[in-house]
């Protein structure tokens, strides 16, 4: 069995020139190998080897077909690591060679019931240099076709990053002087799921966040390395949402996923190395950026424009949604280029090598004792905040909302350390809180930007007083509850 360790990189199409002249590729032990590939994928008709997640596959190369397993890997930010079987490839599979006796098994009885057919195949030219790197070898592989399942294609564009005896920092440093100059994005999906999903002619679906991963058995290192994983799985899941759909959701999932990952490194601050979390937050802080304007024109239109029209569809409010409409999508295009100019690419390797650089740690008492602090440090910021805002600012209003988003995050990433009970009743508050809050500090923003799209035209300078005056009752209501709700965030107690 080997242990196949790789780093996929798609490639906007723009780059393979810039890619051809990197000089990285100068330093290659020899000059590229260049052949085209066919892989056939099998499974049964009910996707059996799917759900057990392994995929067999085999693949013609020149006049030669190899036989491989692979099984599930652990993926993140385009790294995965993954148990794999190859071997040639006679007219019948061969599976004998597969230690895992149950994982044996299986495939042994679905050959042997004539269950195995091809279910989609992937064609691409591959170019492959070798690299040395200490011990051993990192490999560079620069793919260039498409997936084709059931009439529908997905095209191949994207460089693979393999390690051959060679350490994990070899990869991650080769992958960083890629990244410095060409359009690439860390891309975590298989062509094997990308196949998968030409078959079931699956649509993405926005990801929300789900329970903490942290193992309340180790120690801080190892909770803010599971955390991190599963801020950028959630970014990368919508970021591929985004690429192929314009619904709102998957841009606002990609600024909850930053903003999530944000506060884990302020919240871990003290794990990481010095400047670190520092570093890490701006070149996030610029990736949100990205997506905010575009969030922003969504808010407007879907939640504050759309309800208006819905009961007083009036010619001026929809000529003020066909306006905000064309903006969003300028926005939107200008947003989708940013997505794929490399930061990206250059943040996923950077985040990588950090936490790869981070001890193996075990102390269980450490990360309880980290909780503790950075909960309580989370907390006073909050309460202080609370008492700030009494006054009604706005500024001081939109300053606890953060506040309350960071007391929020840090009680979601410490959950399975925390009282259950208490726990879900402060984040139910503290939702609360937000959505209110929320609301205010959208109705504050949207005035200045409905005004520019409204310009000179009198009849949607009408639209934009419409549009205050239906949201005016909620308004006053939120302001009216906003002194209970700051002296209950005041007054709320620390979940132990």
């Amino acid at each position: 069995m080997g242990q196949e360790t790789e780093l996929k990189l798609a490639m906007a199409d723009s780059g393979w020139r810039a890619f051809a002249r990197h000089p990285m590729l100068r330093e290659a032990l020899a000059k590229p190998h260049t052949q085209t590939l066919r892989n056939l994928y099998f499974d049964t008709p009910d996707l059996t080897l799917r759900r057990h997640r392994v995929a067999l596959r085999l693949r013609r190369a020149g006049r030669r077909w190899l036989q491989t397993v692979k099984c599930a890997s652990s993926a993140s930010a385009g790294l995965s690591s993954r148990p794999e079987w190859e071997q040639p490839f006679s007219g019948r599979f061969d599976f004998s060679m597969i230690e895992d006796g149950a994982l044996r098994r299986l495939l042994e009885g679905l050959r042997d019931s004539g269950s195995l057919s091809a279910i989609f195949d992937t064609r691409f030219e591959r170019r492959e240099w070798r690299f040395a790197a200490g011990d051993g070898e990192v490999l560079l592989m620069a793919d260039r076709g498409a997936v084709e399942a059931g009439g529908r294609l997905d095209i191949i564009s994207e460089l693979e990053l393999e390690l051959s005896g060679a350490p994990i920092e070899a990869l991650l440093d080769a992958a960083a002087r890629l990244a410095q100059s060409l359009p690439l994005r860390a891309e975590s999906r298989s062509k094997a799921q990308r196949g998968y999903d030409l078959v079931d002619d699956v649509r993405a679906v926005p990801v929300r966040a789900g329970r903490s991963p942290i193992d309340t058995t180790r120690g801080a290192a190892s909770a803010l390395r599971a955390i991190t994983y599963d801020c950028i799985s959630q970014y990368q899941a919508n970021e591929a949402g985004a690429l192929q759909s314009d619904a709102p959701e998957f841009i606002h999932q990609m600024r909850v996923s930053l903003r999530r990952l944000r506060s884990a490194l302020r919240v871990f601050g003290p794990v990481l190395p010095e400047g670190a979390a520092g570093d890490l937050s701006a070149r996030l802080r610029a990736l949100a950026g990205d997506l905010a304007e575009v969030r922003d024109r969504d808010v407007l239109e879907e939640e504050l424009l759309a309800p208006v029209i819905k009961v007083v569809p009036a010619p001026e409010l929809l000529r003020m949604q066909v306006a905000l409409k064309a903006e969003r999508e300028r926005i939107r295009r200008r947003a989708m280029i940013a997505l794929q100019d490399g930061r990206q690419a250059r943040l996923m390797i950077a985040l990588l090598s950090t936490l790869h650089r981070l001890p193996a740690d075990d102390d269980a008492r450490a990360l309880q004792q980290l909780a503790r602090k950075r909960l309580a440090r989370a907390h006073a910021r909050m309460t202080d905040a609370a008492r700030h805002a009494s006054t009604g600012d706005i500024a001081a209003l939109h300053a606890l909302r953060i506040d309350v988003k960071r007391m929020r995050y840090a009680i979601e990433f410490f959950a399975p350390l925390l009282g259950i009970r208490k726990a879900r009743r402060a984040l139910g508050a503290l939702a609360d809180a937000q959505e209110q809050l929320g609301f205010l500090n959208d109705l504050s923003q949207a005035g200045p930007r409905l005004l520019a799209a409204a310009g000179d035209d009198p009849a949607l300078i009408g639209a934009v007083a419409r549009i205050a005056g239906f949201h005016k009752p909620r308004y006053r209501k939120v302001i009216g509850d906003a002194p209970r709700l700051l002296k209950r965030l005041a007054r709320m107690p620390l979940p132990h």
